[in-house]
């Protein structure tokens, strides 16, 4: 073989060998890609995704689609072509590793956050479900933390909801604080609480706080939470984590317990934090969550008008409803149902 012969065949060697040493390299990268849609009027593994007990429910009919993203696992990699393809799809988003996984953030707190979102989401959604179906809903602070070393543990519980502060009626967590505020350290106050479903009260004696003396603390932590005669339970896959759920779970539970059919045998799909008092906030990932829900069969997705721009230029078979609150989700389905009232729901 010629000098050249050798000198060709060994450059196409090392490019071979560069090629594949960047291929098998990771990038400091994570895809979102569209994930498993869920119906929550549904069954998974035989039992039913929502479970209602403690008011009236009714039929319902269709399927409601939870619409969720896949995520690369933190303990996994992604190789500059699988990068580059996922840049390339339309329905998959290529994101900095640290902006998913926060470098210093321990992966338990992480996942630990997230599932506390769910949790809340889910609160949340109930709450503003029951509101627009006119059943009765009382704000109170729900105790979250009891210190081991505070004068409350023992007497007070996770999960308690304090009516009254010392003969105060409170019914949000500023409440509560603002009573405190007049308590001197080492006074004895009498809290009312909730605690599975009874009623009943207890007195702890105050510590002064350790970065302020002139403060009194309970030993607790507080958050706004409410109470409600209705037990609300969703047998959603532990690994569906985060806020933006709360659109599908409101509109099930209000689908639930109201006569009629708002889904009325279609397939639906939703997306969207919604708060207690019903207000749909905007989501990420929303291309992948349309892209999930067509697979899933889904004929309309309600999605949070904030985030209407980004289906901007995004092909799908899907009516993308442009929706502000739970109460328009629930109008615009119901004008979807009749050709004659359809033109009227507002589209992304």
């Amino acid at each position: 073989m010629t000098k050249q012969g050798w000198t060709a065949t060994v450059s196409t060697a090392l490019f071979v060998v560069l090629i594949a040493l960047v291929s098998l390299i990771p990038v400091p990268f994570v895809s979102w890609t569209p994930g498993k849609a869920t119906n929550v009027l549904g069954a998974e593994d035989g039992e039913p995704v929502l479970q209602i007990s403690g008011a009236t429910t009714y039929p319902t009919e269709g399927e409601l689609q939870l619409a969720t993203v896949a995520v690369t696992r933190r303990e996994s990699d992604m190789s500059l072509p699988q990068a580059f393809i996922a840049y390339l799809l339309p329905a998959q988003t290529v994101l900095p590793r640290e902006v998913v996984y926060p470098i210093g953030r321990p992966a338990t707190q992480q996942q630990a956050n997230a599932v506390q979102q769910m949790v809340t989401s889910q609160r949340e959604a109930v709450v503003a479900a029951l509101v627009e179906a006119g059943i009765p809903v009382t704000p109170l602070p729900l105790v979250t933390q009891v210190s081991s070393s505070g004068p409350a543990y023992g007497k007070v519980e996770v999960g308690d909801l304090v009516t009254s502060v010392d003969g105060s009626v409170v019914s949000r967590r500023a409440d509560v604080q603002a009573v405190l505020a007049q308590v001197v350290p080492g006074t004895v106050v009498r809290l009312g609480l909730v605690r599975a479903n009874r009623q009943f009260e207890v007195s702890v004696t105050t510590v002064a706080a350790q970065d302020d003396p002139s403060v009194a603390k309970l030993g607790i932590e507080l958050e706004n939470s409410y109470q409600h005669s209705v037990q609300v339970e969703f047998g959603v896959d532990p690994e569906v984590v985060g806020p933006s759920g709360g659109l599908a779970f409101g509109l099930a539970v209000y689908e639930a317990l109201t006569p009629g059919s708002l889904i009325d045998g279609r397939n639906v799909a939703a997306t969207g934090v919604v708060s207690a008092s019903g207000e749909v906030g905007g989501i990420g990932a929303l291309r992948q969550k349309i892209r999930g829900a067509e697979r899933a069969g889904a004929e309309i997705m309600l999605v949070p008008a904030g985030n209407c721009a980004d289906a901007q230029g995004f092909k799908t078979s899907m009516t993308l409803v442009r929706v502000t609150t739970l109460r328009d989700a629930a109008a615009s389905l119901e004008l979807l149902k009749h050709p004659s009232t359809a033109e009227q729901v507002p589209r992304c």
